[in-house]
């Protein structure tokens, strides 16, 4: 009995050592065809100042104090889409890495402003902003959550290989949270990109600890 309760607290310390996740550093972010109101730079401050950089990674701040991006309304209170292109946003990460999923965190749950419905292009350093789509083909959606605080990580299924990736936001949530208004901009809280996870030398010990606590159980 000893030795199982030994065995499950050091797996349960393992597990806590791999809930953080690590986050690649987003070198630059820009849109051509859109016009904020609040910064796209507030979208890739990162661990620590935009979302808290221990598990489970909540938004630090929300769109109410400017620490989110959102665009300008160009048709007044109307429907931003009715007489703007989707936002086009270009996330920059500094060289070619692995990708296997995006994190969002949502713009503000007084409004409908947040982005609902994104799509995603990829490009490697060799091909640039010019090529989206060109060498990697897969062109995955997504819904990102209407919620500020918590992470949204969406997994793509598959990894890619790329410096750039293009995001395409289709849809705010106007009409999709009862009488709430808003859905005049477009905005988000922030934007990560999640490294792929190594085993930590913390996880690995425990491992080979716990198997020698249950061989040991085993031979007694």
């Amino acid at each position: 009995m000893k030795t199982t309760f030994i065995v499950s607290s050091m797996l349960a310390g393992a597990a806590l050592c791999v809930n953080a996740a690590t986050f690649y550093t987003i070198s630059s972010v820009g849109s051509s065809n859109s016009v904020a109101f609040y910064q796209l730079s507030e979208l890739i401050e990162g661990p620590g100042v935009g979302y808290d950089a221990s598990a489970p990674h909540d938004q630090a701040a929300v769109g109410a104090n400017g620490r989110a991006w959102v665009t300008n309304n160009p048709n007044g209170n109307g429907d931003y889409y009715a007489v703007a292109p989707a936002p086009v946003i270009v996330f920059d990460l500094g060289s070619d890495v692995l990708l296997t999923e995006i994190s969002t965190w949502g713009y503000d749950t007084g409004n409908t402003n947040g982005a609902k419905d994104f799509s995603l292009r990829f490009a490697t350093a060799a091909e640039g902003t010019g090529a989206f789509g060109t060498s990697i083909t897969f062109n995955p959606t997504f819904e990102a959550d209407f919620a500020t605080t918590p992470r949204d990580s969406n997994v793509f299924g598959q990894s890619v290989t790329a410096q750039y990736v293009e995001m395409t936001i289709t849809d705010n949530w106007r009409g999709f949270q009862g009488g709430t208004p808003g859905g005049d901009r477009v905005g988000l809280g922030e934007v990560a990109f999640a490294q792929v996870p190594e085993p930590s030398s913390a996880l690995l010990a425990f491992s080979a600890a716990s198997l020698m606590l249950l061989r040991r159980k085993r031979n007694a």
